[in-house]
């Protein structure tokens, strides 16, 4: 009967990766909280950089799970990467289906992933700011993707 068990969810177990309700799912299965806290310059101490944002109008009809597995990745991954200005409004629409609302650099230079602390900046109306924000950037496929881990707002 165990055998039985583990063998049936072995079968299933690939098929579970690719489950993502899109903009429906409110947000990506729980990594280690511990890896990377964000810094105190966002508001909310207990933001996780590697979960993905929950509002349906950062992630769209992309995939909660895809973007929070990449912010993962990249967090992981990717180089330390500081950028101090404006976020430019970008199409959200990666054939990878991580959600990234807003990108730095001119043509979509630099895709920024829609996680808890963009999240986090949004709540506090920080979206059109001058900002510094830090973090970590990857190239995957020909794409870079930033994951913020902390945001201040620069007056100028």
């Amino acid at each position: 009967m165990k055998r039985a068990l583990t063998v049936g969810f072995l079968a299933l177990a690939p098929s579970m990766a690719f489950a993502c309700g899109g903009a429906k799912t409110a947000s990506a299965p729980n990594t280690d909280e511990a890896t990377y806290a964000s810094a105190a310059h966002t508001t909310d101490a207990d933001v996780d950089p590697t979960h993905c944002a929950k509002q349906s109008g950062l992630v769209g009809a992309n995939c909660s799970y895809s973007t929070g597995m990449m912010a993962q990745r990249v967090l992981e991954e990717g180089q330390p990467y500081t950028f101090t200005g404006s976020l430019a409004q970008a199409s959200n629409d990666l054939d990878s289906k991580v959600a990234a609302p807003f990108a730095i650099g001119p043509q979509d230079g630099i895709h920024v992933v829609a996680n808890a602390v963009l999240e986090d900046l949004i709540d506090h109306n920080q979206a059109k700011s001058r900002l510094e924000m830090t973090g970590r950037l990857l190239k995957v496929d020909g794409v870079q993707y930033f994951v913020a881990t902390a945001f201040e707002a620069i007056n100028s």
